[in-house]
């Protein structure tokens, strides 16, 4: 089985592997003090998953590079270490660092036997169905972001029809084309997809993409844009709907991707309804990617034959 053949399936794998994770993840919810009180990091997709979880929770839960963690920071006295490895050498050290400042550790991880597992104070373990073959996240990203939503959203009141948000976003994803040069803004809650769909961008496609915050690109990356960019804009704001409109009407080609429920509203904030909205932009990014390597004829994901897969590893592991 190809990279890219891995990762198509795994893509398929979540319509049954994240409704049976959203159920193993009821009772994880802490309260509103147990948040004030944690810390939540990562590496890579796994970053982006613990950045969305501190914005569930209204930033009460804060995110930090692994590479930040400090005796200032270690006032707050739970340490979240996403990491479905388990074995990246940055969360292993800020599991070390949060020990010696008196901290408790707990993993989300899928390896139940990783070192991370075994040194943290506890563990909540994510299962979801994989190929066995190396290839771009997916979902791994998706049953880490269900994992670290559970914190801060009860789980237990929330239902999502994640066939047919993956239905949707599968719809909606086969026209998207993607070019050289990519933009994913992304808003306050989705900013850390954007950082997710650009890393499958890098790693998949090996194409160029920036991930930006959708005020502070009006004010920064607008300026760098050249006829045949591509911007993707995941947001249901009025000022994004103006951006992708001004955009288009100079020529620049952007999408807005809005995700809106049954009775047609965009801007809701149940907690079910911001749940189904981070999963249709995890698997729209997903699948176009996907229908753009296809498009390219790729047979294997960029990362496996890059020069540099070998220096990565060596900095990560």
């Amino acid at each position: 089985m190809s990279t890219l053949d891995a990762y198509e399936q795994e893509i398929a794998y979540q319509v049954e592997s994240i409704p049976m994770l959203m159920q193993e993840m009821k009772g994880r919810w802490l309260s509103k003090e147990e948040q004030l009180n944690a810390l939540i990091t990562g590496s890579g997709d796994s970053f982006a998953a613990a950045m969305l979880a501190e914005r569930l929770s209204g930033f009460r839960i804060q995110c930090i590079d692994p590479f930040e963690l400090s005796s200032m920071l270690a006032s707050r006295r739970m340490l979240y270490i996403v990491s479905v490895s388990g074995s990246t050498r940055a969360v292993l050290d800020a599991m070390d660092r949060a020990r010696g400042y008196g901290m408790k550790v707990v993993a989300i991880t899928a390896n139940a036997e990783s070192k991370l597992a075994r040194g943290a104070d506890s563990t909540i373990i994510i299962r979801f169905k994989r190929t066995g073959v190396l290839t771009a996240g997916s979902i791994g990203f998706t049953a880490s972001l269900v994992a670290s939503a559970s914190l801060a959203v009860k789980m237990d009141d929330v239902s999502v029809d994640v066939k047919a948000v993956f239905s949707k976003a599968g719809d909606d994803a086969r026209d998207i084309m993607l070019a050289e040069q990519n933009y994913i803004v992304g808003d306050a809650l989705t900013y850390p997809l954007a950082v997710y769909g650009s890393a499958k961008l890098y790693e998949v496609l090996g194409a160029r993409a920036s991930y930006c915050r959708l005020e502070q690109f009006c004010h920064m990356e607008v300026f760098s844009l050249k006829e045949g960019d591509k911007v993707l804009i995941l947001s249901s704001e009025e000022k994004a709907r103006m951006l992708a409109d001004g955009l288009r009407s100079n020529g620049i080609d952007a999408t807005l991707l809005e995700y809106c429920n049954d009775e047609g509203r965009c801007n809701v904030s149940y907690e079910d309804e911001t749940l189904s909205r981070l999963l249709y932009y995890t698997f729209l990014l997903q699948i176009t990617v996907l229908n753009n390597a296809k498009r390219l004829g790729l047979r294997e994901c960029a990362f496996i034959n890059h020069r540099l897969l070998g220096l990565s590893s060596s900095l990560i592991y």
